[in-house]
C-alpha cells in the first residue's frame, strides 16, 4: 500500500486497485473522497514514472483536488503540507524514498496518536484517510 509514496514521490511505480475497488456494481455508488483522491493518485504516479510529471505537480494536483472535494481542514492541511515539502525534497534530490516515507509515517502516527484528543475533529480528512489507507495504518476513529 505504499506504493503510492514510492510510485509518486520516486516515480518507480503504478498504483494496484484497492482491494474492492473493482467488479461490478449493479446500482451507482457514490466514491468516498479518500478513494477519488486514491484513484486520482495512481492516474498521476503513472505519469511521475513516464517522466510527464513531478512530484510536486502530483502534490499540487492532489491538493486542488482535496479542497474540491472536502475542503480544508486542519489535520488535512497538515499532512499535505509535510506531503507537498517531501515531494520537493524529493524532487531536489535532497532525501530518498526511504526517508519520505518515514517522514510520512510519523505524521501520519501523531495524528493518530492526537486524534481521540482532538477538538472539534473535520468531518471528513479525506487526505489524511487516503494516506493512512496507503501505509496500512488504521482510520481516524470518528
Amino acid at each position: 500500500m505504499v506504493a503510492f509514496v514510492l510510485g509518486a514521490l520516486s516515480g518507480c511505480a503504478v498504483l494496484p486497485p484497492l482491494p474492492g475497488a473493482a467488479g461490478s456494481i449493479s446500482r451507482p455508488v457514490a466514491v468516498p473522497p479518500s478513494q477519488r483522491l486514491y484513484e486520482e493518485a495512481q492516474t498521476l504516479s503513472a505519469r511521475v514514472a513516464k517522466g510527464e510529471l513531478s512530484r510536486v505537480a502530483v502534490a499540487d494536483r492532489l491538493g486542488e483536488l482535496r479542497v474540491q472535494l472536502v475542503g480544508r481542514n486542519v489535520v488535512d492541511d497538515d499532512v499535505f503540507a509535510l506531503y507537498r515539502q517531501i515531494a520537493v525534497r524529493r524532487d531536489a534530490g535532497q532525501i530518498d524514498s526511504a526517508k519520505a516515507q518515514q517522514l510520512m509515517q510519523q505524521r501520519l502516527q501523531m495524528w493518530l496518536q492526537r486524534w481521540p484528543h482532538l477538538a472539534g475533529k473535520p468531518a471528513q480528512p479525506a487526505f489524511t484517510d487516503f494516506m493512512l489507507k496507503l501505509y496500512g495504518m488504521p482510520a481516524l476513529g470518528r
